[in-house]
């Protein structure tokens, strides 16, 4: 067995773990979205960069969201200031071995957005770990953690974000 697969059998015993730890009645004390974190792919953002909108559709300044990316090829540089991570980041046991990472999640975020494929590992390590008070993401059974779910087809941006946008509205979460 390679060094990468023991890595990513004791991150995929991390999730197991944290599974069964997360409790079903999870209370909140968010009043109003007012600091969110974006999670999203290195290769989503180069494509299509919806930040701009998304604060816009949050009401909030485009300094209230932090953004970070997750470079599946682990190969590319951060565009703009952007923070970034790859799965060499990640130690045995899902630890946490980028002090910009371990900042990030360490932020006591309103909301956190996950625009990752829900099939990636270290995005949902990354959530788990996260000390958000609520966490939001596409639909997906290995996203257990998302305490807002949208299903889109073919996981589009713009409907996920016209969606989650509902969702907070209704909770009286935005205006």
């Amino acid at each position: 067995m390679g060094l990468l697969n023991l890595k990513n059998k004791t991150a995929h015993k991390f999730i197991k773990k944290q599974r069964k730890a997360i409790a079903l009645n999870k209370e909140f004390d968010v009043i109003s979205i007012n600091r969110v974190g974006v999670l999203s792919e290195l290769s989503l953002i180069q494509t299509y960069d919806f930040t701009k909108r998304l604060s816009e559709s949050l009401g909030l300044r485009q300094e209230d969201m932090k953004v970070f990316l997750f470079d599946v090829v682990g190969k590319s540089e951060a565009p703009g200031f952007y923070g970034m991570c790859d799965e060499k980041n990640f130690g045995f046991n899902a630890k946490i071995k980028s002090e910009a990472l371990s900042k990030f999640v360490d932020i006591k975020f309103d909301l956190l957005i996950n625009y990752c494929n829900p099939e990636l590992l270290f995005p949902r390590v990354i959530m788990l770990k996260s000390k958000a008070q609520l966490k939001a993401g596409f639909e997906a059974e290995a996203n257990f953690f998302n305490d807002i779910s949208v299903k889109t087809p073919g996981n589009d941006i713009d409907t996920f974000n016209a969606e989650l946008v509902k969702y907070l509205q209704i909770l009286k979460l935005i205006d």
